[in-house]
């Protein structure tokens, strides 16, 4: 049986955040970190029955599907219901499929943009118009280094850099009305699923290491900070932003550092 909020470690009145694809991974750590800044916390996943969630002090279950629309009606409003509050939400449900374009099926595209498109633009939504009625609130969307292309990976890397589409029109749009909405960017994440990429032949480690400047994996602690900050009172000039957490990935063009002069 879920926990409840009375359950929770943080006091009765303190501030909500709900985070989709709460039950593991960066959406699991970005949980404990909200814990600690001394929010309620909702994992809201489609994963069943967490034992491990419903132990963890401060952080609660709700089983929700992002692409069922009534679903995260009835998911967020139950929420709102029985907090009495929602102030933040981090929207950090995802999936990959791993093909080259001309080999990937159209049930397997659909399915990566129901969930990292459509399911951000539906939590987004209802989360907004919680927020508008309530005068102010924080959106922290998920998007990755692959919004800017990644070979073998169309779906998920068309998906991410339409939420920094997304996120930057709902920044303008509500901004002004107090829910302010931004976006977090990982580079690569030493988590489970990039473990199995590795185990699989999908990914690379080594070549992976070399291309980064700062010469190592992110941990899902680092993106779970970078979350806390943009739903800080630090990132109240904030709107419709993406930062990205990538150990320098971005802006690096490839040039090996012991070809780079010195004086």
């Amino acid at each position: 049986m879920p926990a409840s909020a009375s359950e929770s470690a943080a006091a009765p009145g303190a501030p909500v955040a709900l985070v989709t694809g709460g039950a593991a991974g960066i959406g699991w750590e970005i949980g404990k970190r909200l814990v600690a800044d001394g929010y309620r916390v909702v994992a809201a996943d489609l994963v069943p029955g967490l034992t491990a969630t419903e132990s963890e002090a401060g952080i609660v279950h709700r089983r929700l599907d992002v692409t069922d629309p009534a679903d995260v009606e009835a998911v967020f409003g139950g929420v709102v219901a029985e907090f009495g509050r929602l102030d933040a939400v981090v929207n950090n449900a995802g999936i990959q499929r791993h093909r080259a374009i001309e080999d990937l099926a159209w049930d397997e595209w659909k399915a990566v943009v129901d969930v990292n498109l459509h399911g951000v633009f539906l939590c987004l939504q209802v989360a907004g118009r919680h927020m508008l009625a309530a005068g102010g609130g924080r959106i922290v969307n998920i998007s990755s280094i692959s919004s800017r292309g990644s070979a073998g990976r169309a779906p998920y890397a068309s998906t991410k850099a339409a939420v920094i589409g997304l996120t930057a029109t709902a920044g303008a749009e509500w901004a002004a009305r107090g829910v302010r909405v931004n976006a977090v960017a990982p580079g690569y994440v030493d988590t489970g699923v990039f473990r199995q990429g590795v185990a699989a032949g999908t990914l690379s480690e080594e070549t992976i290491l070399a291309r980064i400047p700062a010469g190592r994996l992110a941990q899902a602690a680092e993106i779970a900070a970078t979350v806390s900050f943009l739903l800080s009172d630090q990132a109240s000039y904030f709107a419709g932003q993406t930062l990205y957490a990538d150990g320098g990935f971005m802006v690096d063009y490839g040039v090996p550092l012991a070809s780079v002069p010195k004086p």
